[in-house]
């Protein structure tokens, strides 16, 4: 189940360099190599070699905030197929400068041997949320495996959410993500990601048949070389029940959501999030070491029940540090 503490000792100082598509491609093969985890699955598929042309994804975007136009516009973008991004839109009402943009995977899932990379800075006083077009599929894996590398830069005055639709890992999927994060005291980042293990209703062996998730969470201040805290879950069903109580017993999604806010903000957003269990959800808001901020978790039964619990968090983050809660979600949502 949940390997709390299991973090792979990079060098001292390393950070991934995400900043072009060659460095994430030498970024990807770091963290493969350290991943034991993912040892059992290195065998490659008969149909196209990991990492060939066409499955080493590139996505970069800048953030920065255009005085003239008095809002954020994202400034640079760079990409590889599949991976690609629409053009920054602003349909936040309650934030007007807020720049939204909206990722895309164009093959619409991840396979085997695919190596993801995802670059996004946000500039000083840039105002960005970035999000995708629908749920991330992870599919049936007979070889090998698929990663994501993950880096989010933050400067002073910034403010960034990243919160993408949920992931669905199919039957024997076999799937690897790292998150980096690095930004100052004055920054805010919301990152939230929802867990579906399997299509409920799809297959009898689809409910927890997946193979391996394993999720690492790194988050350093700007110019410092050791991390105000890591996390790594890895998950594999195969070892552990996920039926057991205290695991996931009667639920059948996972939501995490960080707030790396200013310090002055956690007292008043951890109280008003609160914990508890209600008829188809448990959730809390905890802590996290160095105080870089909470962790949001929620299990429910239904992917719409977590999303509105953690919409619900999300609004509350951004009234106390923002001054201003989520507008009504979009009805075609």
């Amino acid at each position: 189940m949940a390997e709390a503490g299991t973090l792979r000792s990079p060098e001292k100082g390393f950070f991934p360099d995400c900043s072009s598509f060659a460095a994430a491609k030498k970024a990807l093969s770091y963290l493969e190599a350290g991943a034991e985890e993912c040892f059992p699955y290195r065998d490659e598929p008969p149909q196209m070699k990991s990492g060939a042309v066409g499955k080493v994804g590139y996505l970069r975007l800048d953030f920065r905030r255009d005085e003239r136009l008095c809002r954020t516009v994202l400034a640079d973008l760079d990409r590889r197929a599949p991976l690609l991004a629409q053009k920054a839109l602003y349909w936040d009402q309650s934030q007007p400068d807020l720049a939204c943009v909206i990722t895309i995977e164009s093959t619409g899932c991840i396979v085997q041997g695919d190596r993801l990379a995802l670059e996004v800075r946000a500039g000083r006083d840039a105002h960005a949320l970035v999000t995708t077009q629908s749920a991330t599929k992870v599919h049936v894996m007979e070889h090998n495996h698929a990663s994501l590398l993950q880096h989010f830069t933050l400067e002073e005055g910034s403010w960034l959410e990243y919160v993408p639709d949920p992931l669905i890992l199919h039957r024997h999927a076999r799937f690897l993500q790292d998150t980096w994060v690095t930004l100052p005291a004055s920054a805010a980042f919301v990152y939230g990601e929802i867990l579906m293990p399997g299509r409920r209703w799809h297959h009898a062996e689809e409910q927890f048949g997946f193979d391996l998730y394993s999720s690492g969470f790194h988050v350093f201040r700007a110019g410092e070389k050791e991390p105000l805290f890591e996390e790594r879950l890895v998950l594999e069903p195969e070892k552990t029940s996920f039926c057991n109580v205290g695991v996931m017993a009667g639920y059948a999604v996972f939501g995490n959501m960080f707030a790396l806010v200013p310090e002055r903000f956690l007292p008043e957003i951890r109280e008003e999030a609160g914990s508890g269990v209600e008829k188809d959800l448990a959730f809390g808001a905890l802590a996290l070491p160095g105080q870089a901020g909470l962790a949001f978790r929620v299990l429910g039964r239904s992917v719409e029940g977590v999303q509105a619990k953690m919409r619900e968090f999300r609004s509350l983050v951004r009234e106390k540090v923002l001054g201003r809660a989520l507008p009504s979600e979009f009805l075609w949502r």
